[in-house]
């Protein structure tokens, strides 16, 4: 994949602020079924945190409109030269806060934990589902159909394109050099430093270089691991503080920009799962736009270098959960 990264004139934050969607929604007529109380708007929970008296501060719950649904059978046939086959599958929302109006920027660490946690029990469960090969944790920022703060995970019985370019690309380091080409970035970020975000105990934050998009940012953790279901509590006490800086970060620089964010982690089941896959955060701004150069080459082209991102981003001071 190649990246063409403009130095002439790179653009600045305040460059993108007037391509940035009217993505306000509509205010929908009734309750919020993520809100305390509308419990029986939604599927009944496969998951949740609760208090002593009670009330949740996490649900899950399969998704009413699914993508992909557990019941039923592969069925896969042909049609004429083409492959079809039932999209079987699990697609659970996780609500990730009481609070119709959270945002991550502005979360406490302590629920943000409980958002990380639901997610690693969900995939411990669903990966005895032998039909499920791929796990993806996926938030978009705001919600395309609601915006009280909640993300998708979804469990396929496929692996993604991007996922296998992925599994081959660090296979093909591996053969070559005998490393995890992630612990190799990782070495080559913290030695360089112009691309380093935020740097924690257990997790680097970084542009990438010749990242695709302006912006895009790379959550990776220092001890390699293929899967994040094997997430140890440690590390999620310390991605719950990194989590909010970062997005405190946008939120300052970017006017609250919207986002997309996702999980990538090992196939699951033993005949595509692989030790040499490093499990990692990707998160990318839904600015700017895309040009026809880049629709017709497959090149990406991005205005904004990673080095120049990086430093726009450390200059925003740390949020006040102090990372």
């Amino acid at each position: 994949m190649w990246v063409v990264v403009t130095t002439d004139h790179p653009k600045g934050p305040n460059d993108y602020l007037p391509f940035k969607p009217p993505y306000q929604l509509q205010r929908s007529e009734g309750p919020c079924p993520f809100c305390p109380g509308q419990e029986a708007m939604t599927p009944q929970e496969t998951f949740s945190m609760r208090g002593p008296d009670g009330r949740w501060s996490i649900r899950v719950i399969p998704n009413k409109f699914p993508i992909f649904h557990i019941e039923g059978e592969f069925d896969r046939r042909g049609e004429g030269m083409y492959d079809v086959m039932e999209a079987i599958g699990a697609h659970e929302i996780v609500i990730e806060t009481p609070d119709h109006e959270q945002n991550v920027a502005f979360m406490e660490p302590v629920q943000i934990q409980k958002i990380l946690q639901a997610y690693r029990e969900r995939m411990l469960d669903l990966t005895q589902d032998r039909r499920l090969e791929q796990f993806l944790i996926i938030k978009n920022y705001p919600g395309l159909f609601n915006r009280h703060p909640h993300s998708h995970i979804m469990a396929i019985p496929v692996i993604p394109r991007r996922i296998d370019e992925e599994i081959w690309g660090i296979l093909d380091y591996a053969e070559r050099k005998e490393r995890c080409i992630f612990c190799d970035i990782i070495k080559e970020e913290i030695s360089d430093r112009r691309r380093v975000i935020v740097e924690t105990t257990h997790f680097l934050i970084f542009a990438p270089f010749a990242s695709r998009y302006p912006f895009e940012t790379w959550i990776v953790p220092k001890a390699h691991c293929s899967d994040f279901h094997l997430i140890q509590e440690e590390e999620i006490v310390d991605l719950s503080l990194a989590l909010p800086t970062l997005f405190h970060k946008f939120y300052r620089l970017l006017s609250d920009p919207p986002y997309s964010l996702v999980v990538h982690t090992s196939p699951v089941q033993a005949r595509f799962h692989r030790q040499e896959y490093h499990w990692h955060i990707e998160t990318r701004l839904r600015i700017g736009l895309r040009e026809g150069f880049e629709w017709g080459t497959g090149f990406f082209v991005n205005p904004t270098p990673p080095e120049d991102a990086a430093a726009y981003l450390r200059q925003i001071g740390s949020s006040e959960f102090g990372v």
